[in-house]
């Protein structure tokens, strides 16, 4: 394909509903799976399905996956889109059946807010544990000094300034 083909292509997939409808979806999932408390960036998704490959098995460049989060590439292979369910988490219907689609969001934004709410739910366990011991105060502190509240951060976990923004934000596009 010549570079004027391939220009006329790209242009082409820009309005492709398809294309984007699955920019969109992969653009979802980079903004709610995060493992490490922040985003994948392309390169990790890129390493992780190249390390997960079988022989045969399609594996993704860097640009490529860059087109298909941007909506600017249509028509990835079946081997494609298992890959990239596999990293994720979800099912290749998730990126073609809307039905699929919505209950994996929705899954995800609710595992996202029991991730916002890890704080309360922790501070409700010792309130739970200070009022059934009469060393409660020593378990609460405990409770919270292992779970990375107090003193040092967790080991791979980014600061607050380094932290994402709300998990409720709809992912940009």
């Amino acid at each position: 394909m010549s570079e004027r083909e391939g220009a006329a292509a790209e242009e082409e997939n820009r309005h492709d509903p398809e294309a984007e409808r699955l920019g969109q979806r992969l653009e979802y999932l980079f903004a709610y799976v995060q493992p490490f408390g922040r985003r994948y960036t392309l390169n990790e998704v890129v390493d992780g399905i190249r390390a997960a490959a079988k022989p045969g098995d399609p594996t993704l460049s860097t640009g490529r996956l860059w087109a298909l989060v941007k909506g600017r590439a249509g028509n990835p292979t079946i081997g494609t889109l298992r890959a990239l369910g596999d990293f994720f988490g979800v099912p290749q219907a998730y990126f073609i059946d809307d039905e699929v689609a919505d209950r994996v969001a929705a899954q995800l934004a609710l595992i996202a807010a029991m991730r916002a709410n890890d704080v309360r739910s922790v501070a409700l366990r010792a309130a739970a544990v200070a009022t059934m011991s009469t060393h409660g105060v020593d378990t609460v502190r405990l409770l919270i000094e292992r779970s990375g509240l107090i003193g040092k951060e967790s080991p791979g976990a980014p600061s607050q300034a380094e932290a994402p923004g709300s998990p409720y934000e709809q992912p940009s596009v």
